[in-house]
């Protein structure tokens, strides 16, 4: 006999929960990242759910997704943060794009190893398109950087593990990058989100 139990998952539960308040009872088509976070991955998974005219991906693993037990961390569940992405369907298919699930495990495991700890207005310059092209089966696309915006419609939870802010990517050209690092971040995606309040990103033709 043992004392031990089976971990809870109460932290994806709550990002699950936050979700389903958006997206009803669609079911997401999820990707599940080996060996996995018990083994070593900082991602467990990303789900990428069918929004209006885009694809909605968001991460498991960042956050504290199995259990409570690590230590004082100031409130934060894990890192404190989990990364999403809107990225425009212009295909129409019943299948999210492949390559963001690629390009969000990358620069995650990035911040983890770095470390950086990522934030609202972080910029990324990726060097080079940020579908990944031609390594992935992502489209050319001139955006080559990232700035990051909390999610204008996931925001922040509080989940037994602690408090989760959801980072969005917001993929920019050079010129934007630029701009944020003469002006600052917050003017650049200030001017971004009277066009598209959603931050959708819109690669290919």
């Amino acid at each position: 006999m043992t004392d031990e139990t089976e971990p809870t998952a109460a932290g994806w539960d709550a990002i699950d929960s936050e979700c389903k308040r958006l997206y009803g009872e669609q079911v997401p088509r999820h990707v599940g990242y080996a060996p996995g976070r018990a083994f070593g991955s900082v991602l467990q998974g990303c789900s990428a759910f069918r929004a209006q005219d885009h694809w909605h991906y968001v991460t498991y693993g960042l956050s504290n997704i199995f259990d409570d037990d690590e230590g004082e961390n100031d409130g934060f569940s894990g890192w404190g943060y989990e990364l999403t992405w809107r990225v425009r369907d212009l295909a129409g298919g019943e299948e999210p794009p492949s390559w963001p699930f690629a390009i969000l495990q990358r620069l995650a495991k990035w911040a983890a190893e770095a470390p950086v700890l990522l934030e609202e207005g972080t910029r990324l310059h990726i060097g080079g398109p940020v579908t990944g092209f031609p390594h992935t089966d992502g489209p050319d696309t001139d955006l080559t950087g990232i700035l990051l915006a909390n999610d204008p419609l996931l925001g922040e939870i509080s989940t037994v593990n602690g408090r989760v802010t959801f980072l969005q990517f917001v993929a920019v050209d050079a010129g934007d990058i630029a701009l944020a690092k003469e002006n600052g971040s917050a003017a650049v995606l200030e001017r971004l989100v009277q066009d598209d309040p959603l931050l959708v990103t819109v690669v290919g033709q």
